[in-house]
């Protein structure tokens, strides 16, 4: 029996180890360190990453927000390298979630690394999610002449 059942769970493993590499679960500690250190800066938002960062505010009894999650991970690997995804649980940070005022579920907050943040509120498509990456975060100065 256990036979059987091994490489169905070799499988199982495997499955859950590349869905968590592709985007991280975060708390309040690694926020600070990774993302934005609020109690430091508390009025400006200093991103402390090297990537432009997406932070999905999500909670795990939400469709949408379980819909959306394979979106993100696609946009990860297509972004690797380019781009950082993170995950704040809403119900596990409400810290997190009360400071950027996310209490529509998902919400979504996309922030260069310089330039003005936004988000967007609800499912989005990988189409629509794809546009504001390359238009929001990758997007390229303009040179005015």
């Amino acid at each position: 029996m256990i036979r059987l059942l091994r490489p169905f769970l070799s499988i199982f493993l495997l499955l859950i180890t590349f869905s968590l590499s592709a985007q991280t679960k975060i708390g309040k500690q690694d926020f600070l360190q990774k993302i934005w250190n609020f109690e430091v800066h508390k009025n400006d938002l200093v991103l402390r990453s090297d990537l432009p960062v997406i932070i999905d505010f999500y909670a795990d009894w939400c469709g949408p927000c379980r819909m959306l999650a394979p979106e993100l991970e696609a946009l990860q690997r297509e972004y690797n390298g380019r781009i950082a995804i993170y995950k704040v649980n809403v119900d596990e940070e409400r810290e997190l979630a009360a400071i950027f005022n996310a209490r529509s579920l998902p919400t979504i907050f996309f922030i260069p690394k310089d330039g003005t943040p936004t988000y967007v509120m609800g499912y989005r498509s990988r189409a629509e999610l794809k546009q504001i990456v390359d238009n929001i975060l990758l997007s390229k100065p303009r040179i005015q002449q």
